[in-house]
């Protein structure tokens, strides 16, 4: 073949392989440029996205408060007109940035209405889900998301536990693709999260001569008293920080005496302090443990085999006794009209989730069960435990109790009241020892006001 023709064939064949370089290498350019326009736009709008929440509202969910329902005010801008968004509850493990939404979301949003809150409209959304930045895969997600208008306010909603945390996912379709175009999370146990009880209170004052219910008396009763409560310790009590002061009058000399539990230092004590005589009776328990929750009770009179003296019992919050303690105190056998009670201190060094006292009737017949039960309700239900129902029962199916007052210091949001009334039941008179009748139900009354704590 002359050499003319062959060079002629290898030009030509240069030429085509340039050609088609040329064309693969412009297909290429031409995709590319189309894609990163598309990023560039996505990443655009997501430049342009805002979202603002509000300060947090909760509340505790009932009997135990292991879940909380918590809320924000939500306003997200975009320079669309409208927007999908997905939120969920997630247990912070890893960077937020990874998480995806999952089968069981606990949140939703809603509007207001004239009508009040209305849920948003869901839809099932199932789909990959890209970043803008490089169209990074994130993930497919299988979850319920909500498309609401750009520049409006919603209210975020969501059932979680302290620790876990809420994030919002705002969504865009663009080109046959979802991209994350935002995201934000919040963490309410940062924002306050969490369960107020009380530090310090005012005096209740119980008189069963207010209201009109004769001997035997309601509050206290020779024949069986008994008081209870749930405390902690927050900080070291550098001096004597009393948890409770039960001052009590009674009807046959009208001598007081108050019952007192108070600690120094991590030491708890238990002591009567007679005004009459000016003499105080003191009984050493235990070395507490700041952040450790303890159940204390203590009871006395005739009925219980514990005349003149007073039978004391410490638990943890597991249930194990720490110290029992009898015949320690003396106490005079008497009923009374009176009781002033108040809990805590002013140095805010304790909290006091609950409390209970209970009075037995007198009889011979009088059977104890119902009286004790009483404490072991509050024991074995703990101490965030709303125990209203259980005492309403108690009472309404016992013949023998004189009354059961109970305070419940836990309060599930914010913020707590400045005045927490006790709930009292009482017997009516001539009722016991057979002679059913249901009981009354009044209030005991706070003249002061309460300090809280975070717990």
């Amino acid at each position: 073949m002359p050499s003319t023709v062959v060079n002629l064939l290898i030009i030509v064949v240069t030429i085509l392989i340039a050609i088609s370089g040329f064309t693969l290498y412009a297909t290429y350019i031409s995709t590319q440029g189309l894609s990163l326009l598309q990023q560039e736009y996505v990443i655009g709008i997501s430049k342009n996205i805002q979202i603002t929440l509000s300060q947090l509202t909760y509340k505790g969910l009932q009997p135990s408060y292991k879940y909380f329902n918590v809320s924000y005010l939500v306003w997200v801008k975009s320079p669309t007109s409208e927007i999908t968004v997905i939120p969920f509850v997630a247990s912070p493990q890893v960077n937020p940035y990874y998480y995806s939404p999952p089968q069981t979301q606990n949140a939703s949003l809603f509007f207001s209405s004239a009508k009040g809150y209305i849920q948003v409209k869901n839809f099932s959304f199932t789909s990959n889900v890209y970043s803008p930045q490089q169209g990074q895969f994130l993930g497919k997600v299988n979850a319920y998301a909500f498309n609401i208008s750009s520049n409006q306010t919603y209210i975020l909603s969501a059932k979680i536990r302290p620790g876990q945390i809420i994030i919002l996912w705002i969504l865009y379709y663009y080109n046959g693709k979802w991209y994350r175009i935002d995201y934000t999370y919040i963490n309410p146990t940062n924002a306050g999260l969490g369960l107020f009880a009380l530090s310090s209170s005012g005096n209740y004052v119980a008189n069963s001569g207010n209201l009109n219910n004769p001997a035997p008396h309601i509050v206290t009763s020779q024949g069986g008293l008994g008081f209870g409560l749930w405390f902690q310790q927050k900080t070291n009590a550098t001096t004597k920080t009393l948890i409770l002061n039960v001052t009590i009058s009674p009807t046959a000399n009208g001598d007081n005496f108050s019952i007192l539990i108070w600690e120094i230092g991590n030491k708890l004590y238990v002591g009567t302090y007679d005004y009459n005589s000016k003499t105080q009776y003191q009984t050493y328990l235990y070395s507490i443990a700041q952040g450790y929750w303890y159940f204390i009770n203590f009871s006395f009179g005739s009925l219980l085999k514990s005349t003149n003296s007073v039978n004391i019992t410490l638990y943890s919050s597991t249930g194990k006794l720490l110290n029992y303690t009898k015949n320690g105190l003396s106490i005079p056998e008497s009923n009374g009209y009176i009781s002033v009670v108040s809990f805590g201190s002013r140095s805010l060094v304790n909290v006091i989730s609950q409390a209970f006292f209970v009075t037995l009737q007198s009889g011979n017949s009088v059977s104890l069960t119902s009286f004790y039960n009483v404490s072991t309700i509050m024991l074995k239900n703990g101490f965030v435990y709303n125990n209203t129902y259980n005492y309403n029962w108690t009472i309404v199916h016992s013949n023998f109790l004189n009354a059961i007052g109970y305070w419940y210091f836990v309060y599930p949001s914010y913020p707590p009241p400045n005045v927490i009334n006790g709930i009292l039941w009482y017997s009516p008179s001539g009722s016991g020892n057979g002679n059913n009748k249901y009981p009354s139900i009044y209030y005991i009354p706070e003249q002061g006001y309460n300090t809280y704590v975070l717990i």
